[in-house]
This record gives C-alpha cells, structure tokens and sequence, in this order.
C-alpha cells in the first residue's frame, strides 16, 4: 500500500495497536451479537408459550362442544331417560338385575398346594432349634 513519505511513520504506530483494535472489534461484535440474540430468545420463548395457549384453548374449545352436544342431548326425552337411567333410577314396575359371576367348582388340582413340602434342616445347618 503506498502512502506519502511523512505518513508512513504514523502507520507503524497503527500497527503496533492493531492487535487492540481488533481485540476490541471483536469484543464489540460479541456484545452486539449477544445484545442480538437475547430479544430472538425471548421472541422464541414467547412464539412457544402462544402455541401452548393455542393448544390449550383448542382442547378447551374441543370440550365446549362435546359439553354442549351432551346438554342438547339431555334436552331430549332420549337422553334425559338415559341419563336417568346411568344414575340408577328405574321405570314404574321395573327390577334391577343384578349379575353375579358363580365361582367354578374348585378341583382337586386347585386344592394341591403348588408348593412343595418344607424341608428338614439337616445337622450343620443354624437353623437347628434348641
């Protein structure tokens, strides 16, 4: 690079500082990228949050419907009877079953015990009573 006689005395000068410049070039981009990326993470953590509401407000809407589906449903003779029914009540003249399962008869394999018979100690063992 050519530059007049007088100025090349000041250039060396420059040249012994640029190891500060570009230090402090680098550090002033590392705080602007930092100052950049802190309203980018906050924008990120905001875009998460309003698809969690949104989620949320869909499934909340999801069960409004079916809410509404069953009071229109219990609007009707059909369904207030089969509500009624769900609580226990009966018709006039009506019984109650009730269905018991009968137990099987027990077999002789059942009365068997699976476990074997308990073992004697044999004579070096602790267990020997006394």
């Amino acid at each position: 690079m050519w530059l007049p006689g007088n100025a090349r005395g000041r250039c060396r000068g420059l040249r012994v500082n640029r190891t500060a410049f570009l230090l402090a070039v680098g550090v002033v981009l590392a705080v602007g990228g930092v100052k950049l990326a802190q309203p980018l993470s906050v924008a990120r953590r905001q875009q998460d949050e309003l698809a969690r509401l949104r989620r949320d407000k869909a499934n909340e809407q999801a069960q409004q419907a079916r809410l509404e589906r069953y009071q229109r449903e219990l609007a009707t003779d059909r369904g207030l009877e089969r509500a009624a029914r769900r609580e226990g009540y009966l018709r006039t003249g009506e019984r109650r079953l009730v269905f018991t399962r009968e137990a099987a008869p027990p077999s002789e394999s059942r009365l068997r015990s699976p476990r074997p018979a308990p073992r004697e100690p044999h004579e070096g063992s602790r267990d020997q009573s006394r």
